[in-house]
């Protein structure tokens, strides 16, 4: 019966590529170290505690993608299961090619950047947004699942974080490790960048503008008082509500959390350097930021000093000392 499962299981994903149907293992609590591949080779080498289980598992593998040539379980001292799985790598990589055409139905695309998609769908009946991180075909298929779950764990930790420092940030509803998605609340809005380039407008005041500054500057002090590093402070991930007129910060996909004051001025010359690239009609936004920022943050004095440095020299740190 456990069999019989299982081989459904892994029927039912079949159209996903092999890393993440190998990940199917950690479904099982008798899985004792996940296993790693040898690209030169072409094997998978797994310990488990139970040698039965393994073989199953292995069986409903083989049924579902025949690039898999044969395995070999080896019982170990210990009592573990050493299993050994050789496949063609070739033939792997082609249904890896394959099934990444494949797209899952996440909605409408919205934009797409270099780590990841956005789609707008429906969760629950509300209407939200489907960040996908897609697979890097240049990377090893291991290194690149493990890499994608870290870096999908690690947003879902800052967003979160950054809400709790009173930061406005969507809501998170959902994530899937499998699918490697991130589920948020959808905000109605225009972003910074738009609001700033139709700045003269009937829309767009003075006023406005001022309150949009200094809306950023609080929620970037608030940000790196609590030790979070946005890491891609600009314009465009920024946006403010039609019904509130509040800043929503979003994509925190390169955010990290660090305490040095280096790190939160590269955080605010990078914004800085935004500004002045899509902005420059309209200098004095900075000024008004860092205003509003030294009042927010309580560390202000030692992170613009550093930015004083960080301006002479750009954002790339010295390799000397």
């Amino acid at each position: 019966m456990r069999r019989s499962r299982l081989r459904t299981s892994i029927r039912r994903h079949s159209s996903i590529k092999i890393t993440t149907a190998l990940r199917l293992f950690a479904l099982s609590d008798h899985i004792y170290q996940s296993g790693f591949i040898e690209p030169v080779s072409s094997k998978i080498v797994m310990s488990y505690d139970n040698t039965e289980l393994t073989t199953s598992l292995l069986c409903a593998l083989l049924v579902c993608y025949d690039f898999i040539l044969k395995f070999d379980t080896v019982p170990r001292v210990d009592g573990k299961c050493c299993v050994s799985v050789k496949f063609c790598m070739k033939c792997a990589l082609d249904f890896m090619d394959s099934t990444q055409e494949q797209q899952p139905g996440f909605g409408v695309l919205l934009k797409q950047g270099a780590e990841g998609r956005v789609f707008v769908s429906t969760f629950v009946g509300r209407k939200c947004v489907i960040k996908e991180r897609f697979s890097k075909k240049y990377r090893h298929p291991l290194l690149d699942s493990k890499l994608t779950l870290k870096r999908l764990n690690a947003e879902a930790r800052c967003m979160t974080k950054a809400r709790k420092l009173g930061v406005p940030t969507p809501v998170l509803y959902a994530m899937d490790p499998l699918l490697h998605t991130l589920t948020f609340e959808y905000v109605d809005g225009l972003s910074v960048k738009d609001i700033l380039l139709g700045f003269g407008s009937n829309t767009v005041t003075e006023e406005k503008l001022n309150d949009i500054a200094t809306q950023i500057g609080n929620a970037v002090g608030k940000l790196h008082d609590g030790g979070l590093v946005h890491g891609d402070l600009t314009t465009s991930n920024m946006i403010i509500k039609n019904s509130t007129n509040q800043l929503v910060l979003i994509d925190f996909g390169l955010s990290f959390i660090s305490t040095i004051p280096e790190d939160k001025a590269v955080d605010l010359y990078v914004l800085e350097r935004a500004l002045i690239s899509m902005h420059s009609s309209r200098g004095d936004v900075m000024e008004k930021i860092l205003t509003a920022y030294r009042k927010a943050s309580k560390q202000w004095c030692s992170t613009t000093n550093k930015l004083a440095q960080v301006r002479q020299r750009g954002r790339k740190r010295t390799m000397i000392g």
